[in-house]
């Protein structure tokens, strides 16, 4: 599977980033990523002493590559995309060269089991046990039991299932697959919104259970991860599935002389003071509600941030 120094095809051509004008690495035009990016634009690009070009792309890893290629300087990055590529390119994905200008929502982790799967090797009766034919609830899944296995995954979510089995030691074999719900042949890894629309298509199905992972377990290895529930129809019941959370990240280059950073200062300034306007805002994306939840709980994700402009705050 391709990782963040493989090629890729950028999902736009890309302008050069210049001192008026900073590229902002988002996603597709009818995702979450690109409409908060017209929003951060439409309420700070004239607070940051620079133009903010929103460039439509392919996601986490595009904008990730693309910030170390130099064809972005602010871009939307997953966290789990983030440590992931941190651990495997040190040189290029560091606290040094890119900071947080804001955290952003938080997305669910799926991991989709077929009923009756018998996996490749290991313990099958204890896979029985937890994701047999019946309608019972499975209890707690631990990662250990994919060990050695053979995981779907698609888009995005194929570098979530990556970093799962790189950070857990599984020693996972992800295939790009595609979104068929009569595939039973392997467990799914997708990461999307609760509700995701293709978790309800394969769950609808009646062949498919969500397994229940345990956040406290996951967190001691990975503390990026976050607590979750998701409420999902599983045969018939509305059922609450515990599960892990990654946070989206806004993230800047940072530069050795300050005053090139000082676009991302104030970016980030922007952000903060005006998060309640952008939550309460009926035009914007309605992920800044959790956003501005995030906050102003003080929320802080394992990485370096640009500092706020508190001269500017107090005015």
């Amino acid at each position: 599977m391709r990782s963040l120094l493989a090629a890729v095809t950028l999902a736009a051509v890309v302008a050069p980033v210049s001192a008026h004008a900073l590229n902002m690495g988002t996603g597709g035009t009818s995702g979450n990523y690109y409409a908060m990016g017209q929003d951060i634009k439409n309420y700070c690009a004239g607070e940051i002493g620079a133009d903010l070009n929103v460039m439509e792309t392919g996601g986490s890893v595009t904008n990730l590559l693309g910030m170390t290629n130099k064809d972005y300087s602010i871009a939307m990055v997953q966290e789990d995309v983030l440590h992931y590529n941190a651990k495997r390119s040190p040189q290029r994905v560091n606290r040094n060269r890119l900071k947080v200008i804001t955290g952003l929502h938080e997305e669910s982790v799926h991991l989709l089991v077929p009923k009756g799967y018998e996996p490749e090797s290991g313990d099958k009766n204890m896979w029985s046990m937890l994701f047999g034919s019946d309608s019972e609830q499975p209890s707690k899944f631990q990662l250990s039991m994919l060990k050695n296995q053979s995981v779907g995954s698609w888009g995005g979510s194929i570098v979530s299932a990556e970093a799962l089995g790189y950070f857990f030691g599984l020693n996972l074999n992800v295939v790009e697959t595609s979104k068929n719900v009569n595939d039973t042949s392997k467990p799914i890894v997708l990461v999307g919104g609760a509700p995701y629309g293709p978790v309800t298509e394969y769950l609808d199905s009646g062949k498919w259970t969500l397994a229940s992972l345990d956040y406290n377990a996951i967190s001691q290895t990975a503390a990026f991860y976050s607590n979750q529930t998701v409420n999902y129809q599983i045969d018939g019941k509305v059922r609450s599935i515990p599960t892990v959370g990654i946070r989206a990240l806004l993230l800047g280059k940072s530069f050795r002389k300050e005053s090139r950073n000082e676009p991302m200062i104030n970016l980030a300034t922007c952000i903060y003071a005006n998060v309640a306007d952008l939550a309460d805002d009926p035009d914007t994306n309605p992920n800044w509600a959790s956003v501005y939840d995030y906050i102003e709980a003080e929320g802080q994700s394992d990485w370096s941030y640009f500092p706020l402009n508190e001269g500017a705050l107090a005015q």
